[in-house]
C-alpha cells in the first residue's frame, strides 16, 4: 500500500508535464504572430497604394471620355472632381456649375478615394479641393482645354495618397498625361 501511494503522485507528476505549454512553443506561437503582423502592415500599405493608382487612372481614362464626348456631341459636358464627407467623387454632367452645389456634386459619382488620398488642382489659386471648391474641366470642340474663358479652373491635378501622382493638363492639344 505504501509502494502504491508513493507510485501515485509520480504518475500525476509525469501526467502534468505531458499536458503543459514548453518555452519553445511559446516563443514560436508569439514569432508566427509578429510574422503575421507585420506582414498585414505592409500589406496595407499596398493597399493605400493601390488607392492613389485607381483614382489616376480613373482620372486620366474619364479625361479620355470627355474629350470624345465633346467632339461627337452638340453639348459639352464638364468633368468634375469634388470632395464629400466619406471621400473625393468623379462626375461628367452638361450643367456649368461655377459654385458648390450639394444637389449636383452627391454620391451619385464614381468614388475616386477614401479620405486618405487628398487631391489638389494646381491652378493660379492653388487650392485643395474640399467641401467649398472643386475641380473642373471642361474641352472646346477642338479638343483643346477651355482655359480661355476660364472654364476649365485647373492646370494640374494632384493626387496625393500612398505616392504623389499629377496628371498634367496640356491646354492648348488637349493632351494629359500622368507623373509620379
Amino acid at each position: 500500500l505504501e509502494e502504491e501511494l508513493r507510485g501515485e503522485p509520480m504518475r500525476m507528476h509525469k501526467g502534468l508535464n505531458q499536458k503543459g505549454v514548453t518555452l519553445v512553443e511559446i516563443i514560436l506561437v508569439i514569432a508566427i504572430i509578429g510574422i503575421l503582423a507585420s506582414t498585414s502592415v505592409m500589406l496595407i500599405g499596398h493597399l493605400r497604394y493601390a488607392d492613389t493608382e485607381k483614382a489616376v487612372k480613373a482620372v486620366d481614362s474619364s479625361l479620355d471620355k470627355l474629350q470624345v464626348q465633346t467632339m461627337s456631341k452638340a453639348d459639352t459636358p464638364y468633368l468634375y472632381i469634388y470632395h464629400l464627407s466619406d471621400g473625393c467623387y468623379m462626375k461628367i454632367m452638361n450643367d456649368d456649375v461655377t459654385s458648390f452645389d450639394s444637389s449636383k456634386f452627391d454620391k451619385k459619382g464614381v468614388k475616386l478615394s477614401n479620405n486618405r488620398v487628398d487631391i489638389y488642382m494646381e491652378s493660379k489659386s492653388g487650392t485643395k479641393v474640399d467641401g467649398n471648391n472643386f475641380i473642373k474641366v471642361v474641352y472646346k470642340k477642338s479638343a483643346a482645354f477651355d482655359t480661355d474663358t476660364g472654364k476649365t479652373n485647373v492646370t494640374n491635378i494632384v493626387i496625393d495618397g500612398v505616392g504623389t501622382y499629377t496628371v498634367r493638363l496640356i491646354g492648348e492639344t488637349g493632351k494629359h498625361f500622368i507623373v509620379k
